[in-house]
């Protein structure tokens, strides 16, 4: 495979890596250093837009919108022709403890947007995964999670959920209104591999999974194998999200944060979006409300 970065290096939390068939534009969000990145991929132009608050994970909208999660809450964002965004309404708020935010999030197979929130010191297991209707009402789904990542979602509809602190992966079977039913153990992993976050589901119905700290990206079975290990030349790579015409592209964030000044200058690319070639994927879907 090859690898290339696509956008400068230097994101703080770079996360919420989205692809967009309609503009052929890949979004993703620094979380730590808040703002809305643009990758357009036939032209290579990136473009970045400051923002007054953070935003943390996103999924497509209907039109001109995207859906996100952020500090105001489950949002709805208008594109304008220049790719800056804005508010257009909010869609709902959660009642979170102080020093909490939202994290990763994406869109379900049935238009349900899926968003978790954590303890921002990553002192206290106390965040939660929410899942938003299409209707605006919002579910807590789970609780007591230090760093929610993902979730995924296989063929089936089985929602796999990270928590990447604890160093696992859990399998959730949903019902047809989205609540839990049954939960087991689908992977976990041990220091020396890093920190399972953010997850892709590729057109095999493999699932490629970033490791903080672990300097890959590994492709696990659908029953949780580790079947393929990719080197990458940053540290903190954080969220995949396949993309291109052919979805044949699989774009990671990555992260600068917490990284010495040392550990930096071994890493020039740390905190750029990069891009793999040689894998197919399966497409994002939109947010039903």
């Amino acid at each position: 495979m090859t690898i290339t970065a696509v956008s400068p290096a230097g994101a703080k939390l770079g996360e919420g890596a989205l692809w967009d068939p309609d503009r052929e534009i890949l979004w993703w969000v620094d979380i730590k250093a808040p703002a809305l990145h643009a990758h357009h991929v036939a032209s290579g132009a990136n473009h970045r837009q400051q923002l007054p608050f953070r935003l943390t994970a996103l999924g497509l909208g209907h039109g001109r919108t995207l859906v996100a999660s952020g500090d105001p809450g489950f949002v709805r964002l208008r594109v304008a022709d220049d790719l800056s965004v804005s508010i257009g309404d909010v869609i709902a708020t959660v009642d979170e403890p102080a020093g909490n935010r939202f994290n990763d999030g994406k869109v379900d197979g049935k238009g349900r947007f899926w968003a978790g929130t954590m303890d921002d010191a990553e002192e206290v297991a106390r965040g939660s995964l929410y899942r938003l209707d299409p209707d605006g009402t919002v579910t807590t789904v789970r609780s007591g999670i230090m760093v929610p990542n993902g979730p995924a979602f296989l063929a089936d509809g089985t929602m796999l959920v990270t928590d990447s602190a604890a160093q696992r992966i859990t399998a959730v079977t949903l019902d047809a209104s989205g609540s839990a039913v049954a939960e087991s153990p689908f992977a976990s992993f041990t220091p020396e591999q890093g920190y399972p976050d953010g997850m892709a589901v590729d057109a095999e119905n493999h699932v490629w999974i970033a490791f903080w700290d672990g300097w890959c990206l590994r492709r696990l079975s659908p029953d949780g194998r580790i079947v393929r290990e990719i080197p990458l030349p940053v540290q903190r790579p954080t969220c995949p999200a396949f993309g291109g015409r052919d979805l044949d592209r699989l774009y990671i964030t990555s992260a600068t944060t917490g990284l010495a000044p040392d550990a930096l200058a071994q890493q020039p690319l740390a905190g750029a979006l990069l891009c793999l070639t040689g894998e197919a994927g399966r497409g994002p879907t939109r947010f039903a409300g």
